[in-house]
């Protein structure tokens, strides 16, 4: 990995990115929180942070709300954490990359035109906008609706609309 600097959320941490690299590392609270809990890694995580390679912060109020209307818009709102959501509005904040291997933080980001890295796996290949449906009876719903009104059913998740051509070739 090229020197720089990159959001991290907890996939990256359990994949021991910021131990293999030269680069910056930023990640928040939320995301700290998850990964400080294995011990073995806990004082290596203390040793970034007192290096200087991995910085600890929050983003700022107006980014968190910017990503949290676009999760909404593109139906992965249900699908964040607030660990993922705040590392998305961190990398917004930053103007800098986030490595992820998190489908719903993958397509907020890159609805951002924020840049990913996947860790482990391709990576997004296409932005997509998420609805919530009913198998039984057809009816489309807004994603934060869980059950058809018209049978009571359990509703589904498919994806509304996809733009292939508006994600950039990956490195």
């Amino acid at each position: 990995m090229v020197s720089s600097k990159f959001v991290l959320d907890a996939s990256a941490f359990y994949t021991g990115v910021p131990f293999l690299s030269n680069s910056n590392f930023y990640t928040t609270n939320s995301v700290f929180k998850e990964v400080k809990h294995i011990k073995k890694s806990y004082g290596a995580l203390e040793a970034l942070i007192d290096a200087e390679k991995l910085r600890v912060i929050e983003p700022e109020t107006p980014f968190l709300q910017q990503v949290i209307s676009t999760a909404k818009e593109t139906g992965d709102f249900s699908r964040c954490s607030y660990a993922d959501l705040s590392i998305v509005a961190l990398a917004l904040q930053l103007k800098t990359t986030i490595l992820s291997d998190d489908y719903a933080v993958g397509n907020v980001a890159t609805m951002l035109n924020i840049p990913v890295k996947s860790i482990g796996n391709k990576g997004i290949t296409e932005v997509r906008k998420w609805i919530a449906f009913c198998s039984a009876c057809g009816k489309t719903y807004k994603q934060n609706t869980t059950e058809c009104v018209l049978c009571g059913n359990r509703l589904r998740r498919r994806s509304k609309k996809s733009r292939r051509d508006e994600i950039k070739p990956r490195e």
